[in-house]
């Protein structure tokens, strides 16, 4: 009996169907040329190099496809919701996914349909507001990267019922642009250069991966989709998107921060910093862990002296609930002002002056 003759036997007795052997040892076995370019040991696509960099990524770590899967959420947080999105334009937003899985390789592309890597889909993206974002190959990262609700009917209702209020998790797609955050009565709004060029866009910035020997690590860049991250217990920075717009783009030394300079001390603590250390500075303006943020300290605060939400269902003040929305959207954009500065600083400038008169707007971006 062959070794093959036995495996099938065994896996018989497992699994109760009889399995019939079709080759022998003594058989060449040869995959498909198609096969091997994804799978052979020589492979023309390097899919297990990518697939390393997937596996560090948050689409393979945060886990929302177990809970996030009905209500419309299923259409990002799971692959199953997306692809059906993607062929329908809608999904079922009352029917569970039976067996949802995270977002993967097969939810942007879908190799063993099409015979290549082309994605699922790159036509523009309306917004939320109406507003059209066509980044090319970006765009479909814009399919989900965006916010889910607007200001004028979130800030309008005057309370803040859960935490999870407010444009929802991935407004990046609306920083970019500059668009729908909650913008103060006259007061203007400006954008950035990357709301314009085409090279400013999610897979340049993202994906661009550094050449070389030490090429900094499988958990930035790529298919990983980070900027930021730790190489031999060191934090790095990926400035490779960076270079072809911004030459002499670099690190801070020895920090995760982009050394780009702010125009101005935007927070206004007497020295003017890198624009993510000024953007950390408004942030702690409103909440942060000392307990002494202007969203912790108002009467009955949204925000406890931890930073931890508070659902006292107040009605609040107009420029209180605009101020969390505004919060909440540069906060969970993550770039710290990196992807559209100018709008990102006049936002939390004008949130922080509507709850503090005595608060020095005078360097606001024009």
């Amino acid at each position: 009996m062959t070794a093959i003759e036995r495996l099938c036997g065994f896996l018989s007795i497992l699994t109760g169907v009889l399995l019939l052997p079709s080759i022998s040892l003594s058989q060449p076995v040869a995959f498909p040329k198609g096969c091997l370019d994804c799978h052979g040991s020589e492979p023309k696509y390097p899919v297990r190099g990518i697939r390393t960099q997937y596996l560090t990524s948050g689409h393979r770590t945060l886990g929302n496809a177990s809970y996030a899967n009905s209500d419309d959420c299923q259409g990002c947080h799971t692959n199953e919701g997306f692809v059906e999105r993607v062929k329908k334009g809608k999904v079922d937003t009352k029917k569970f996914v039976s067996n949802p899985s995270e977002i993967g390789c097969f939810t942007c592309h879908a190799p063993h349909d099409t015979g290549n890597f082309s994605l699922r889909r790159v036509a523009d993206v309306t917004l939320a507001n109406g507003v059209a974002f066509d980044k090319e190959k970006g765009n479909l990262c814009a399919s989900c990267h965006q916010a889910r609700r607007m200001p004028k009917d979130e800030v309008r209702a005057r309370n803040i019922p859960t935490d999870s209020w407010g444009a929802h998790h991935g407004p990046q797609s609306d920083m970019l642009l500059g668009t729908n955050a909650y913008e103060f009565p006259g007061k203007k709004y400006s954008k950035s250069a990357h709301s314009a060029l085409p090279p400013a866009n999610c897979i340049t910035c993202h994906m661009t991966l550094p050449s070389g020997r030490y090429s900094l690590a499988p958990a930035i860049g790529g298919h990983s989709f980070r900027i930021e991250g730790e190489v031999h217990e060191e934090p790095k920075v990926n400035t490779a998107g960076c270079l072809s717009c911004h030459a002499d783009m670099k690190q801070v030394a020895g920090k995760p921060l982009f050394d780009k300079k702010a125009a101005a001390d935007y927070d206004g603590d007497g020295k003017i910093e890198t624009v993510q250390e000024e953007m950390q500075g408004l942030y702690e303006r409103l909440i942060n862990n000392q307990g002494t943020g202007l969203l912790q300290t108002m009467k009955d605060p949204p925000y406890d002296a931890k930073g931890k939400f508070i659902n006292n269902k107040t009605q609040y003040p107009i420029e209180v609930v605009a101020a969390l929305y505004n919060y909440k959207f540069v906060k969970e954009d993550g770039s710290k002002g990196i992807h559209n500065t100018a709008y990102a600083v006049q936002l939390l400038m004008d949130s922080i002056k509507a709850l503090d008169k005595n608060f020095d707007d005078s360097k606001r971006p024009q």
